[in-house]
């Protein structure tokens, strides 16, 4: 089933092995796509950089780019070693944010510290950065430096972004199972691997979590592969509520005003009380949603794959926050897998198509504004 899910990503002409990441700080999108990492300006949409300078076919970028300050952190997904080497190096990369046009400089680069593919988009908190891995693994490191501190094993993949607040780290992973980790155990340098003293608390779920967690002053929010949302004590871990849904919740939820929002890969779209986990609302997307709801004042916004069709699209529906009326509903040339990103009056989608990689859309009305067309040798 998980291969599936994916193979759907490419279904379009172009090529690809799975969806992009797209992440931005305002001023500049940052798109994680193929074998190239590249930033564009908003304002003007012309290309700000593009990494590698010489993109490698078989190297390949997917996981949502951090930014913080001037400096860009991404991994991949990983390159075979050859006939003689069958190993696969995956590397980490942290990049100067720059307006050149050309390949930004390289501040450091880590190909040590993980075995299999970056799904998960990497968290910088300050000079401390956090990455899950595909081969069991949250590994912290030195943001400044790329050198490893300390990590932790979890039994299966970590495909969602951690999520971090006073001093603790929250991952969740598909070994069905969300972790609360302290980052502050232990002088600071140590590559150690302390898990039972680093452990705070953990909770266990009947399904997988693919995406990462969501938190306010009270709770912990994940979603699930048995068709639910859950509610955890921050502090303890233990369970305050669950909320159903139809299918898989693939997408982490969202939390705005004292409500969660999230989309199953029916496209059946919620949104609960996030104290009691009571229901506000049930609607409908078209087609099948693997993205987070976003949520920008008065409106939610689901991308999802599009209605069935002979020819793959996508589509992103607004929906009204206080009792989910759909406000507009716009077609896009390829399906939706990324969650979108707003910038002022723009909500921006990715996606893997001849026609364009991205689209910015108005908030209020759907209208396109602009779009992005591929590379020439994409």
């Amino acid at each position: 089933v998980f291969t599936a899910l994916f193979l759907t990503a490419c279904g379009t002409r172009t090529e690809n092995q799975s969806w992009p990441g797209l992440s931005t700080d305002g001023e500049k999108l940052y798109l994680a796509n193929g074998n190239t990492v590249s930033a564009y300006f908003v304002d003007t949409q012309d290309l700000a950089w593009s990494y590698p300078a010489e993109p490698n076919a078989t190297l390949l970028f997917y996981a949502a780019p951090s930014v913080e300050g001037d400096q860009i952190i991404f991994g991949d997904y990983g390159a075979a070693g050859g006939f003689f080497s069958p190993t696969v190096t995956v590397s980490i990369y942290a990049v100067e944010d720059t307006d050149s046009g050309g390949s930004p400089p390289e501040i450091w680069t880590n190909g040590e510290k993980a075995n299999d593919k970056i799904v998960a988009p990497p968290l910088q908190v300050g000079d401390d950065l956090y990455i899950g891995t595909a081969d069991n693994f949250v590994v912290a490191f030195d943001a400044n430096s790329g050198k490893s501190r300390w990590n932790f094993e979890a039994e299966h993949s970590i495909w969602g972004q951690p999520a971090y607040k006073d001093g603790v780290l929250f991952v969740a992973s598909m070994d069905r199972t969300v972790y609360a980790l302290d980052t502050e155990l232990g002088p600071e340098g140590e590559d150690e691997n302390n898990d039972d003293e680093r452990l705070l608390w953990q909770t266990p779920f009947v399904g997988a979590i693919a995406s990462g967690p969501v938190l306010n002053d009270e709770l912990v929010y994940v979603s699930d592969f048995n068709s639910q949302i859950h509610a955890l004590d921050i502090h303890t871990g233990e369970e305050r509520w669950s909320a159903p849904a139809e299918n898989w919740v693939w997408g982490s939820p969202a939390y705005a005003d004292d409500a969660v929002y999230y989309v199953d890969i029916d496209g059946n779209v919620f949104a609960v009380d996030a104290l009691s986990g009571e229901a506000i609302w049930q609607q409908k997307t078209e087609g099948s949603a693997q993205t987070r709801p976003v949520v920008a004042g008065d409106i939610v916004y689901v991308a999802s794959e599009g209605a069935s069709s002979e020819v793959p699209i996508g589509a992103l529906r607004a929906f009204a926050v206080e009792d989910g009326t759909v406000l507009w509903t716009v077609p896009t040339p390829a399906p939706l897998f990324t969650t979108p990103v707003i910038v002022d009056d723009a909500i921006i989608v990715a996606l893997v198509s001849e026609e364009a990689i991205l689209m910015a859309f108005d908030r209020q009305t759907g209208s396109r504004l602009w779009s992005i067309a591929p590379p020439a040798e994409s």
